[in-house]
């Protein structure tokens, strides 16, 4: 209620007067101490031109923003939500300067891209490839996880954007439509469904299915096909190694579900077979995201320029977002 009303004070004042940006600096400082002395110290000026600039501040805006109460002071309700917008712009002022810093030094540094380990083999080196052909001088770091690990270790900083499939994403997080994700349905060549022309998705229900650990989002996809079609699998095994499946598959005659581009040697040379589903593979979109408070820094932008359709620009790319 108060931030509202401090908002729509400043709008009104707005067509009579311009806010010195001087005076609310000074007077968010003042807000954070409550102290003249502090506030001289933070900003290098004199003690009395503190209390000048704050006066003024006040009367620009005509409201009284603060008062005295014995030795102290304490703010009005007004005073105490400019206080909390003026946190809100010189917060971005700060992510600005830091931009314009960043943007004015050559293009270098180092980009960490977190990816599953299934777009790690398929759809990351080409990517990175044509990157660094391009930008020969920002060093990429890769590593790979679940799309649940991936998302956490963004959220912590440690990545700079991660590849991963679509979910429900939480507010800290600024999506982009990367592509489409498709899984085929593989088994060993002597599989009863591999000496068929193809399967319904329902004959899953008497398979044993090997799919990816929690957190991934093919396992969610997967899961969630299946249960579009009610289907429950007598047995599924998780396992986050492609290897894994494949060994597991081949001694206890079990399916998975994998992207055609990960086993293409195995599918090329008849050590594993694509199964027909008639209801269609299991398919889902990938996102490339990031922090959504965090400035993007030009590796990052131009990472995007790669990724994103080929878009040119940054605007182009803001356009496609979630």
């Amino acid at each position: 209620m108060f931030i509202s009303l401090a908002y729509d004070i400043l709008l009104a004042k707005a067509s009579a007067m311009t806010i010195n940006l001087k005076h609310l600096e000074t007077f968010y400082h003042f807000c954070r101490f409550l102290s003249m002395t502090r506030v001289a110290e933070t900003i290098n000026i004199s003690q009395p031109a503190v209390s000048q600039q704050i006066q003024l501040f006040q009367e620009e805006c005509a409201v009284k923003l603060f008062y005295r109460e014995g030795n102290q002071y304490r703010l009005t309700g007004v005073g105490e939500s400019i206080f909390l917008l003026s946190k809100v712009i010189f917060a971005r002022l700060s992510q600005i300067e830091n931009l314009l810093e960043e943007s004015r030094r050559p293009i270098s540094g180092m980009l960490r891209i977190g990816t599953t380990k299934d777009y790690a083999a398929t759809l990351m080196p080409d990517l990175v490839s044509k990157f660094q052909e391009r930008f020969p001088e920002i060093m990429v770091k890769l590593s790979e996880g679940n799309s649940l690990e991936l998302l956490a270790r963004l959220r912590d900083r440690k990545e700079d954007l991660v590849v991963v499939a679509r979910t429900q994403y939480d507010s800290c997080f600024k999506s982009f439509p990367f592509t489409i994700v498709e899984l085929s349905l593989v088994a060993m060549p002597d599989h009863p469904f591999s000496k068929q022309d193809g399967i319904s998705i329902r004959s899953l229900s008497d398979a044993l299915l090997i799919i990816r650990e929690k957190g991934s989002g093919s396992r969610d996809a997967i899961l969630k096909k299946l249960s579009q079609h009610n289907v429950k699998p007598s047995s599924i095994i998780e396992s986050g190694s492609l290897n894994f499946m494949q060994a597991y598959a081949k001694s206890r005659m079990g399916v998975f579900f994998v992207t055609a581009n990960e086993v293409a040697d195995e599918l090329a040379s008849g050590a594993l077979k694509k199964i027909d589903i008639l209801e269609g593979n299991v398919q889902f979109p990938a996102d490339i995201v990031v922090l959504r408070e965090k400035p993007m820094m030009a590796p990052v932008r131009k990472f995007l320029t790669i990724a994103i359709r080929g878009v040119e620009n940054t605007s182009d790319v803001k356009m496609t977002q979630h």
